[in-house]
């Protein structure tokens, strides 16, 4: 190809993308826009905040790079977003608030700043999860006391019954079952099929947490919504030692 032909080539396509940038400031903006989630991904906070200074980024955006500083955990540049004016309630593609997120993956500092920041602790996703919840389920000591702290509601319960202490048992943390027993969660709530705590982490064979649940005085003999009590589990399962224990501390068939 002859250099005319290049040259015409190079005005022709010069004619058609310089009006987008002119009558489309978006267009104009979207390499700036990729750049700053990319930092944001990558924990530049140096490019991110040269970005965020020189550069007028548009909402949308802003708060795409800041859902994923906080899936990254870049506590530092969360806060800049935050700074920036970032939407603390934006969800991302899991439908979880950055909060959900930060407790869910036991991001404790950026719970932390998104809890002073006014985040709603009992924002929900389509299934009722809550950051109580999801921090329970995946044994986040410290989330779950910062956002018991933030007044979160310990009895929360997902579309299916689960609540942080059924979620506790069902996984067999024991630290979580405490901190939340002692948060006032209701220890002999039972699911429509009318298992509870007790039961939950006796089918799941947790002697740990089988051992908390009774020293916080769980009612140890109550059944399934088909005659089945936490001993009578222990026995079919052939958890021994949860079972002698049960029978210890005074549990029934």
């Amino acid at each position: 190809m002859n250099n005319s032909r290049v040259k015409l080539l190079i005005l022709q396509l010069a004619k058609f993308t310089l009006p987008l940038f002119l009558v489309n400031p978006s267009f104009a903006a979207a390499l700036t826009d990729s750049e700053l989630v990319n930092a944001a991904n990558k924990g530049n906070i140096r490019l991110v905040k040269q970005i965020l200074d020189e550069k007028q980024i548009q909402p949308e955006e802003l708060n795409t790079a800041f859902v994923a500083s906080v899936k990254k955990g870049h506590t530092e540049i969360v806060e800049r977003f935050l700074q920036a004016g970032a939407d603390i309630s934006n969800k991302n593609d899991e439908d979880y608030t950055p909060l959900m997120q930060a407790a869910h993956d036991g991001r404790d500092e950026i719970v932390r700043l998104l809890l002073k920041a006014g985040a709603d602790v009992n924002a929900a996703n389509d299934e009722k999860d809550t950051a109580l919840i999801l921090a329970a389920g995946k044994n986040r000591k410290q989330a779950v006391e910062l956002l018991l702290a933030a007044h979160a509601d310990v009895n929360a319960k997902r579309i299916n019954g689960m609540t942080a202490l059924l979620l506790a048992a069902q996984e067999g943390h024991q630290q979580i079952i405490q901190i939340l027993v002692d948060a006032n969660a209701e220890k002999d709530y039972q699911l429509e099929n009318g298992a509870t705590a007790l039961i939950i982490a006796v089918q799941h064979g947790h002697l740990r947490a089988v051992y908390t649940l009774i020293a916080a005085k769980v009612n140890l003999n109550l059944k399934t919504s088909n005659g089945t009590t936490a001993l009578m589990l222990a026995e079919r399962y052939r958890f021994s030692e949860v079972a002698e224990i049960l029978r210890k501390s005074g549990a029934i068939k």
